[in-house]
């Protein structure tokens, strides 16, 4: 792919450059060949496109050129101590505590002595730290990262290839049905500003099923700038629940991008809870490459103060009889901005699809602002498809209705709220995951329903 050369870079876009040249040869990777040619393909590719701008039509509510105005050092590991407690305090007693295989990774590093390495083994699943794999890469990962669903144009990608420092490589073997959740647990350090690439790729061999949970949360860092790609291949009748969980300090820079590939009869159910960061953009791009699959896509973005949250979803339909459903459920207060921009492609060919989507938004406030731009772009004749998007406050009625009925103002605006975000909880198969994420939304309401 051609890419168009930029003749004029900003401070923060030289950085980055300036950051991948002094850390290239301590990366991990950096004596394989095959690792550090993708790396410097990646660089060249993000030194063409720079950082996006409100210019670029999938980018023109999240100018990133314009927000970030310095790239911080890359997060070492420290070794720093984390004990179950501070695990709880930063997602919660209902988080923490979920029966799950967990995969602890601290300032990007997976930690072997909190991890449930061994259980995984045991249960069919090959679990590595993507440090470790890079260096010797197995042939599945070398098939499989970056190659998944590649999107060349993505300088949010481009950086996280060049710079990926942590991360896991998991492959659920054949016909693997795993009892409990993998729970992935990211979680930054405690030192001064500092910028983290995760990669992750996920490898989900025909016939499997699992769920994975994301989590990111905070130890006390100040001013993280986060970059996290996950890769997963659902095989041909495998079945995956992925789920994220984001709840870092409200100063973070928070971008994650999901990059799926289906094959045939699979399934894959994506939600992504959004309650941290100041600046947070949740990309995911799936597309269907075998027949009579089928992805559910959905999530709950509540933000406040000065917050940004940008979702954008690309689903691609290249093969014919597969179907889409995307829910999203958007709580706004005080000046925060929400955004949704979901697009899905029927390809020529791509007969019988069936693909709907749907955004709302609850403004709190009269600063609150929530853009949403719903796209269907076809090149097919027999389909259904169709979008929708709605934005509004609180039904005056309703509230009227529960304060008649004794229930105090601030507590019935509460649980009309969670009333609203609970439609999109519901698609959440896991019946523990469900709660969780419902104490979460409570407590960003700051009430107690028990």
């Amino acid at each position: 792919m051609d890419l168009p050369v930029q003749q004029f870079r900003t401070k923060a876009e030289q950085d980055f450059l300036d950051l991948f040249t002094s850390a290239e040869k301590a990366l991990p990777g950096a004596r394989n060949e095959w690792v550090s040619g993708r790396r410097r393909k990646a660089i060249e590719a993000y030194g063409h496109l720079g950082l996006p701008h409100r210019r670029i039509e999938a980018w023109k509510y999240t100018d990133l050129r314009a927000r970030v105005s310095e790239a911080h050092p890359l997060l070492l590991a420290t070794g720093l101590a984390v004990a179950a407690a501070d695990i709880e305090q930063a997602f919660g007693a209902k988080i923490a505590g979920l029966p799950a295989y967990r995969l602890v990774m601290v300032e990007g590093e997976l930690r072997a002595d909190l991890s449930d390495l061994a259980g995984l083994k045991a249960s069919g699943v090959e679990a590595i730290s993507l440090a470790q794999a890079l260096e010797k890469p197995p042939a599945w990962l070398k098939a499989s990262l970056g190659a998944i669903n590649p999107r060349a144009d993505d300088p949010v990608l481009a950086l996280n290839t060049a710079l990926m420092t942590g991360g896991i490589a998991l492959r659920v073997g054949k016909d693997v049905t795993l009892d409990k959740p993998l729970h992935l647990i990211q979680l930054d350090g405690k030192g001064d500003p500092a910028s983290a690439y995760i990669r992750n790729v996920v490898v989900a061999e025909p016939g499997s099923a699992a769920t994975l949970l994301e989590s990111f949360g905070s130890l006390g860092m100040k001013g993280l700038q986060r970059n996290a790609v996950t890769e997963v291949l659902v095989a041909d009748k495998a079945a995956i629940d992925h789920i994220k969980l984001q709840l870092e300090v409200e100063d973070a820079l928070h971008l994650t991008t999901w990059l799926i590939k289906l094959g045939a009869d699979a399934r894959y159910n994506a939600f992504v809870v959004s309650l941290g960061a100041l600046l947070a953009r949740n990309q995911i791009y799936a597309q269907f490459t075998g027949e009579h699959a089928a992805a559910n896509i959905s999530g709950v973005t509540m933000q406040r103060g000065r917050q940004h949250c940008d979702t954008t979803i690309l689903v691609e339909h290249l093969v014919p009889h597969c179907n889409t459903r995307e829910l999203l459920k958007v709580v706004l207060d005080d000046e925060a901005r929400g955004i949704f921009q979901g697009k899905i492609v029927v390809a020529p060919g791509a007969q019988k699809t069936d693909s709907k989507q749907m955004a709302n938004a609850l403004l709190l406030s009269e600063g609150a602002e929530f853009d949403s731009k719903p796209e269907l772009e076809i090149f097919a004749d027999d389909v259904v498809c169709g979008h929708g998007s709605t934005s509004g406050q609180i039904d005056e009625d309703l509230l009227f209705y529960l304060e008649a009925r004794g229930i105090p103002e601030e507590e019935a605006r509460a649980l009309l709220i969670q009333a609203f975000v609970g439609e999109a909880f519901e698609s959440v198969g896991n019946e523990a995951l469900r709660d969780a994420f419902a104490a979460a939304s409570a407590e960003w309401l700051g009430v107690d329903f028990d």
